[in-house]
């Protein structure tokens, strides 16, 4: 397992920021709970004040489940270039499953995805990432703040 410390991250902002800069996404949409404070972080990077979520889930802890959930929907009446962020495309069935829902609803917009980590082997490889993921990543924003009864 590693821990992905809140300064790596503070530093990997910038790296993953100039790489979507050149899309110039006029909003971003949080895949929720892993990709929120990925895409806040974004969002403030990028100077992007539409920031909107969509709750999508493959995972019950660390077990990987065979279907994808994905609940709520955004509103996108003013956009042009989405960037969809999630902390990590680890199978790529999350993005591989919202991607096509999403295209065929706002056929007009122009898609694009970001991630910190990312594995080879994954269904869908992200159009902005930074990292291989090798192991299990432990994010600071799902360890840090727990209850101290929870560790």
């Amino acid at each position: 397992m590693i821990y992905y410390d809140f300064e790596r991250f503070k530093n990997d902002i910038p790296n993953l920021g100039t790489l979507c800069e050149p899309f110039r996404p006029d909003t971003i949409v949080a895949v929720a709970r892993g990709g929120m404070t990925l895409a806040h972080a974004l969002c403030m990077h990028l100077d992007v004040r539409n920031l909107q979520s969509i709750r999508c889930e493959s995972y019950d802890d660390m077990e990987q489940r065979n279907d994808i959930t994905i609940i709520g929907n955004s509103t996108f009446a003013t956009s042009k270039r989405i960037l969809i962020v999630d902390d990590i495309v680890d199978s790529g069935k999350t993005l591989y499953a919202l991607l096509p829902l999403l295209q065929q609803h706002n056929p007009e917009v122009v898609f694009k995805t970001a991630s910190l980590f990312t594995k080879s082997t994954a269904l869908i490889q992200p159009d902005f990432s930074l990292h291989e993921a090798t192991d299990w990543i432990d994010f600071f924003w799902e360890r840090d703040f727990l209850k101290s009864d929870s560790l």
